[in-house]
């Protein structure tokens, strides 16, 4: 899969959202103080379970197609810009994480002799999986910056609504609301507004992986001409 096909995927998620939200337009009174149905109110709720959907499903499947791309590459150790090493020698990392202080400074000794070598190692796609079963503005940022990628930040309104939209999925997911409470108020004019930004963070976030394994950003300058 290329990141054409994740665009792809993702243009097709986002469709079918558009779909159900004119659904959604099509039921609703045009006069706000008339009181919606509980139907109109369950699939207003559901439409934000969906929305988050399209955003969880793009985000991981960017990261995985960034890092398939990335190990592909075969790239030496000594080759991989200093911040990659986060996701390169993640195994190392976790080793010393795992082994308890008696063997902290061994492998230690281990994970920053590795980093100096020669040696290539095999890069799991799915590593952020489980980092991504929320994802979180914050969550995205720090995942960006894990790649070493430098100056990315979500804008203020956008975070908002990418939190909000992350909490309203999860008490509808784990039955701390109801999908007619979540739906309750928000008007489909408020709804729309919200597929907007989504749909322009998950544009945004595959341009800027794409052009990050196009320009080869995770590996040292001076050693891009071996790749």
């Amino acid at each position: 899969m290329s990141f054409s096909t994740v665009r792809a995927n993702a243009r097709s998620r986002f469709n079918e959202t558009q779909i159900y939200l004119n659904h959604i337009i099509r039921l609703e009174p045009n006069d706000p103080q008339i009181v919606p149905s509980l139907e109109l109110k369950i699939m207003r709720g559901l439409f934000q379970v969906q929305l988050y959907a399209c955003l969880e499903k793009t985000i991981n499947d960017v990261i995985e197609q960034a890092l398939r791309n990335i190990s592909a590459k075969q790239v030496k150790n000594s080759h991989y810009i200093l911040p990659f090493s986060v996701i390169s020698l993640y195994n190392k990392l976790k080793s010393i994480k795992d082994s308890g202080y008696d063997k902290f400074f061994l492998k230690s000794t281990e994970l920053f002799s590795e980093i100096s070598n020669s040696n290539t190692v095999s890069i799991n796609e799915t590593m952020f999986s489980s980092t991504l079963q929320n994802v979180w503005a914050k969550t995205i940022e720090e995942v960006v910056k894990a790649f070493g990628i430098k100056g990315y930040s979500i804008p203020l309104s956008s975070r908002v609504t990418v939190d909000e939209l992350v909490d309203k999925r999860n008490a509808v997911a784990h039955g701390r609301e109801s999908a007619s409470t979540i739906g309750e108020r928000q008007r489909a004019q408020v709804l729309a507004s919200k597929m907007t930004v989504i749909s322009t963070v998950t544009s945004e976030i595959i341009d800027l992986f794409d052009t990050y394994c196009t320009t080869n950003g995770f590996i040292k300058p001076a050693a891009k001409k071996y790749y």
